[in-house]
């Protein structure tokens, strides 16, 4: 078991100090969110019939999905029985297979349903069949599929289900054959159903100013709960309600920075009020990349009493994800990470990091993508990556560590050196979140930045799991301070 030991307690640094307020604000607002679903084509050309080269589902080439539903519209361009299809030795009954990746953004049951025109083909009727399969992406073996479904005597509709892991990827087959063998275009339509919101997965705010891409102070601010899901639009809505509203200004009358700002409260605000939603980290920053966030916000005003919204907030676009540098673990491995677990510093005397050199600046996402061999249980007992880089300016980061094994556990960390207190672990040295935990996929956010001129390390820790070489993708956004 980890347990996490902060190198310093940085909230013994923040002074407290006297908050005066101005004016008192009752206004409650009450409203709903909404998340409509994303639409798919297959792509032309389709994916070559049994080629075991599944088209991923989510944005910019990606298998990662939000919360959103996902509406796909495929076709079988063959009927005709062929080889080399997805994995079992029956394969030569199937014509054109349709892969589909997909890694879905939460733990849960994960719903597919495929309907066609039975009446399609020249044999007509239930002569034209669908097999449908979800299956584990690494091993693309329908035979042991997690769910699995056949057209045959449904009328053309049909549902598989499976429980599926967060940040674990999986494909869907849908294999088509004819008792006729026919060789027939057959249109079909697949709705995947995504997983479900939780409490917490969606944050609303209210802010003075309108701009969603624009990080800015909240004056109200909550989470959206009760999540409802309609089949006829599949769509989800939630409900928030937001307590009062007020802003918090830092006001520094002390050129000479040796003591704390003041906070001023203001709760006699005027003006509109901007609300927007997203799958936020925090509701002060502009959204994560590939965050699913509302482009547009939603008006409303100050009213000193309870006021529902009746226009939604709608999540209805995704972040953009701009790739910058792309790294890969050089081979063989010759690099060395080992961490003192007594006060989780990095180890220097043995340290062998791979030079990554000066990464992206500020709205890319860098990615290194290397594996963990694991042998044992603890860090001491399995592998440890370390990677050397310099960033171009002053900037925080936003870390994502992922792998595809679920029973596997890694955990990775930015280190630099700190005086006194060492080489330590920026992200659990300050701050809420750290990337030492259990979590798949393990996420912090910096609330320090890092600064030019300065080395520091990217490490990826193997702490437990199977026997071998567990690939690993980590991924840097580089934030404004």
């Amino acid at each position: 078991m980890k347990t996490l030991h902060f190198t310093l307690p940085l909230g013994l640094l923040l002074a407290g100090c006297d908050v005066p307020e101005t004016g008192i604000d009752h206004t409650v607002l009450a409203g709903t969110v909404s998340i409509p679903p994303a639409s798919v084509d297959e792509k032309d050309p389709p994916t070559a019939p049994n080629d075991n080269a599944p088209q991923a589902l989510g944005e910019d080439g990606s298998s990662s999905l939000t919360y959103r539903s996902v509406l796909l519209s495929g076709e079988t361009s063959s009927f005709a029985p062929d080889t080399g299809g997805p994995g079992t030795e029956d394969d030569e009954i199937y014509g054109d297979a349709d892969l589909y990746a997909f890694t879905p953004v939460a733990d849960g049951t994960f719903t597919v349903t495929v309907s066609f025109d039975a009446g399609t083909g020249t044999a007509g009727g239930d002569a034209v069949i669908y097999d449908v399969y979800i299956v584990d992406a690494a091993s693309l073996d329908v035979a042991g599929g997690l769910g699995t479904a056949s057209t045959s005597g449904s009328a053309g509709l049909v549902t598989v289900s499976a429980d599926v892991v967060g940040g674990t990827e999986y494909v869907l087959v849908i294999a088509g054959f004819s008792e006729e063998g026919e060789d027939a275009a057959v249109p079909y339509t697949v709705v995947l159903s995504g997983s479900a919101p939780g409490e917490n997965d969606v944050l609303v705010g209210a802010y003075l100013e309108g701009d969603p891409a624009v990080g800015s102070a909240p004056v109200a601010g909550g989470t959206v709960t009760d999540w409802v899901y309609d089949e006829a639009t599949y769509t989800w809505t939630g409900s928030y309600e937001l307590l009062y509203v007020r802003s918090v200004v830092m006001e520094d009358t002390d050129t000479a920075d040796t003591i704390p700002a003041d906070a001023i409260v203001d709760e006699a605000l005027d003006g509109p009020l901007y609300l927007m939603a997203g799958t936020l980290s925090s509701l002060n920053a502009t959204p994560s990349a590939g965050s699913l966030y509302s482009t547009t916000a939603v008006e409303a005003s100050v009213t000193n009493e309870t006021t529902t919204v009746d226009t939604a907030i709608v999540l209805d676009g995704l972040f953009p994800k701009v790739i910058g540098i792309q790294s890969v673990e050089t081979t063989p491995d010759t690099t060395v990470a080992q961490v003192n677990e007594a006060d989780y510093t990095l180890i220097l005397d043995t340290l062998v990091a791979q030079e990554l050199g000066m990464l992206s600046g500020l709205g890319y996402v860098d990615t290194v993508d290397g594996a963990s061999t694991l042998s044992g249980s603890g860090w001491s007992a399995n592998d440890g990556d370390a990677y050397s880089f310099t960033v171009p300016e002053q900037m925080y980061v936003r870390m994502t560590g992922s792998w595809g094994n679920a029973a596997d556990d890694l955990d990775f960390g930015i280190w630099g050196n700190y005086d006194p207190y060492g080489t330590i672990d920026y992200f659990s040295s300050f701050g809420d979140t750290y990337c030492l935990t259990g979590a798949n996929p393990e996420y912090c956010e910096l609330v320090v930045p890092l600064e030019p001129d300065v080395t520091y390390y990217l490490v990826a820790l193997g702490y437990s799991g199977d026997a071998g070489d567990e690939p690993y993708h980590v991924e840097l956004e580089w934030v404004a301070p």
